[in-house]
């Protein structure tokens, strides 16, 4: 009878109720991050109808191992854990006691590998940091084309003096080079055309970087689907590599959406694109766009080239709202852009007739029809580690168009827009600035007044609504500038688990001659709150100019203004 009630007692345990699970005594290691460890989530303050973690009785003595191994990765080697069990929850008691601290470090290198050490002296010792270093150092030295490098990293640990001491050799051996390239693609995609977007070429030196970018050229091509680039093969110094590519199953690609700006409004779009139009990846894609300000529709023809060239052709309509006037516009762009990670170049034409109607003011804004066709160029060189919320780097634009008066044009005008913006970070917090200098010269006939620079908004100066900053006609309408002067000055910081906070400064300098007039500035000052999800930060912005506490604005966006 003993021994059934034994197991009866037994089942019941297997099959108790999960139990809310709390921590006690963790000083120094957040309770969210040990919830994490067990694969847990505890919900945040504001999330009241999700309910707190909890974990099975019977799961217990497995979630202190996994605790224990927390800290011991955390350098806590002597953490002790224990549970207490209730009837209406269970309760991690932890024993942190003294942590493993770095005593001292040695490093044996022909390469200045420091910064690829991320612990310090006196830093806890952490195991995941130290495989990361290692794996940064072995980085460092294949981008400097040590493809055979010998690494020895070791941890020697003393429990009684809570010290750790840290060693980290290489040995490079001879330095390597690319060797033959072979290819295995489809039938629909060239293997000579894949090969020439590597950003490496046969007998070039080795480095870890250029296989990185080349990865990153050949997943930007929508109808590639898995790329394999094996460089594990060696003769020697020579590493030979095999490109492997598929296309993706399904070309056509249907894509809509909803969404809202505090620049344009509500907003949605539609759009369908082929991915591997009549093979070789080219694209075609078909796409409108709606919101209050724009209306436009569009169709384009993408054609990648051979040596990172590409060639692409579109014709659009657009119908844009001004304060004052209404444009639309008819127009053809023929553009060839070669890409080079971090660079590229552009160069094109673009042929446009744009109607200006229903204008207020026809002194400023005279309803006409004009045909401008304007050659264009464009450089731009982008460092930054990601593009909607990026932590450092830095990126320049050069952007310029003109045109000549005569049969197929109705001005002779030329438009300058040169930008860039560089951002460093510390630990988790942000510093960037950004500039924009712009002009625009009409020497005979006449542009359409869409063509200058308008200034205000959330990619602009914050203060401001959007294309609200500046001169304004008789009737209230923003004249916008012939030159234009932006700057802007940005502090990020974290604030709670997703959340992070901006501090900022924006300064814009306007002119109806093409120097900007600096004797008046427009200033702003504000703060900002930034949610981060997966497709980047959602931006909420409050900008005041501090001469003028009656002039503000609120702006919404997705992701870093720069």
């Amino acid at each position: 009878m003993r021994s059934v009630l034994l197991i009866i007692l037994f089942f019941s345990s297997l099959f108790a109720s999960p139990l809310p699970l709390y921590f006690k005594g963790n000083d120094n290691i957040a309770s969210r991050d040990l919830y994490d460890t067990l694969n847990l989530r505890l919900p945040y303050a504001i999330e009241v109808w999700e309910d707190h973690p909890s974990i099975e009785p019977a799961a217990v003595s497995q979630s202190i191992i996994a605790l224990v191994s927390y800290y011991r990765s955390h350098g806590y080697f002597g953490a002790k854990i224990s549970a207490q069990e209730t009837n209406s929850s269970i309760t991690m008691l932890i024993q942190e006691n003294e942590p493993i601290t770095v005593a001292d470090i040695k490093i044996n290198s022909s390469l200045d590998i420091d910064s690829a050490v991320m612990l310090k002296m006196d830093d806890l010792f952490n195991q995941e940091i130290f495989a990361q270093s290692k794996q940064k150092i072995k980085k460092e030295y294949g981008d400097h084309g040590y493809c055979n490098a010998e690494f020895n990293s070791k941890a020697w640990i003393d429990t009684q003096t809570h010290k750790a001491y840290l060693l980290f050799e290489a040995t490079p051996h001879e330095p390597c080079t690319f060797g033959a390239i072979s290819v295995e693609s489809t039938p629909n995609i060239d293997g000579k055309l894949t090969a020439s977007m590597l950003r490496f070429d046969e007998g070039d030196p080795y480095n870890l970087s250029s296989i990185q970018q080349s990865y990153e050229a050949l997943y930007a091509q929508e109808a590639i689907a898995r790329v394999i680039i094996n460089d594990n093969e060696r003769n020697g110094s020579i590493v030979p590599v095999m490109l492997g590519v598929e296309e993706t199953p399904q070309p056509i690609r249907f894509n809509a959406g909803i969404g809202y700006s505090s620049d344009q409004g509500p907003g949605a779009l539609a759009g369908i694109k082929h991915r591997n139009f009549f093979g070789n990846l080219k694209t075609l894609s078909l796409d409108t766009k709606y919101s209050e300000v724009k209306q436009e529709a569009s169709g384009t023809l993408s054609i990648p080239l051979h040596n990172r060239a590409s060639a692409h052709g579109e014709v659009g309509y657009v119908d844009e709202k001004f304060d004052g006037y209404r444009s639309r516009s008819v127009f053809e762009k023929l553009t060839l852009k070669y890409q080079d990670n971090p660079s590229s170049a552009l160069f094109g034409l673009l042929f446009n007739e744009e109607t200006t109607y229903n204008s207020i003011n026809t002194e400023d804004f005279p309803n006409n029809n004009l045909f401008i066709l304007s050659p264009l160029g464009e450089i731009n060189i982008d460092t930054r580690d990601k593009p909607l919320d990026p932590k450092k780097g830095y990126w320049i634009n050069a952007k310029a168009q003109g045109s000549l008066l005569g049969a197929y044009s109705d001005a002779t005008y030329f438009k300058t827009l040169l930008s860039g913006a560089y951002l460093e970070s510390v630990g988790d917090q942000v510093i960037g600035t950004r500039v924009k200098w712009g002009t625009l010269r009409t020497y005979e006939g006449q542009i359409p007044p869409s063509y200058r620079f308008y200034a205000g908004g959330m990619n602009s100066n914050r203060a401001y609504t959007y294309r609200d900053l500046g001169p304004k006609d008789p009737y209230g309408n923003s004249l916008g500038f012939n030159s234009l002067l932006e700057g802007s000055v940005e502090y990020r910081f974290p604030i709670y688990a997703s959340f992070r906070g901006v501090l900022f400064s924006d300064l814009t300098f306007g002119s109806n001659d093409y120097i900007p007039d600096y004797s008046l500035p427009y200033w702003a000052a504000g703060v900002g709150l930034r949610y981060v999800t997966p497709i980047g930060p959602i931006a909420l912005d409050f900008g005041v100019d501090p001469e003028d506490t009656t002039q503000y604005a609120i702006h919404f966006r997705v992701g870093e203004l720069f």
